[in-house]
């Protein structure tokens, strides 16, 4: 393909167009693979895309396009598969928590504490936490974002949860005003 296309002076669009048509469907067995969801997959490969085409000047030789794209795609699918892990396990926690009686008075009690826990963190540490888990931020995305590596970035997560477990076993989670509720 490299060599017809290069031949036949195909420009980057028309190339990448040709690639699509190709590849489409082997990159959507892929990511369904990795999410067992159809429109998730379909999402993965349709950024997966995205992303080649906005770097296709940093392939080198059309030769290699392939496993390029496959390789891109497949960390897309990780990537939209744990972030919609992780918003189920919130939401499904948030439902858990709702089921009570006292549940708003609880929730209440559970974002004091663990505004208390937060706040006791460094604020390096605090905003990886945050970034990570409240926005849904990858690991690559935060280390690209702070200019660090991507061990710095696991290093200050692992930090940061160390810290939080041993501060929540020590902290009382009901300040002294509810304890009298």
């Amino acid at each position: 393909m490299n060599n017809e296309a290069e031949q036949q002076g195909m420009s980057n669009a028309e190339w990448f167009h040709r690639l699509y048509t190709r590849y489409y469907r082997l990159l959507y067995y892929g990511a369904y693979s990795i999410t067992r969801d159809h429109e998730l997959a379909q999402d993965a490969v349709q950024e997966a895309f995205l992303k080649a085409y906005c770097r296709i000047d940093s392939l080198k030789r059309r030769e290699g396009s392939a496993a390029w794209l496959v390789a891109i795609s497949r960390h897309v699918a990780i990537d939209m598969y744990r972030k919609r892990r992780r918003e189920m396990c919130s939401y499904r926690s948030l439902q858990v928590v709702c089921r009570g009686a006292a549940s708003v008075e609880c929730t209440i009690v559970d974002q004091d504490f663990l505004q208390r826990l937060l706040s006791s963190l460094e604020p390096v540490n605090r905003e990886a936490l945050l970034l990570i888990y409240e926005y849904g931020l990858t690991y690559e995305q935060l280390a690209d974002c702070q200019r660090i590596s991507m061990s710095a970035v696991k290093s200050r997560i692992h930090r940061a949860k160390q810290k939080l477990r041993g501060l929540a076993l020590q902290m009382d989670p009901l300040p002294s005003t509810t304890k009298e509720l």
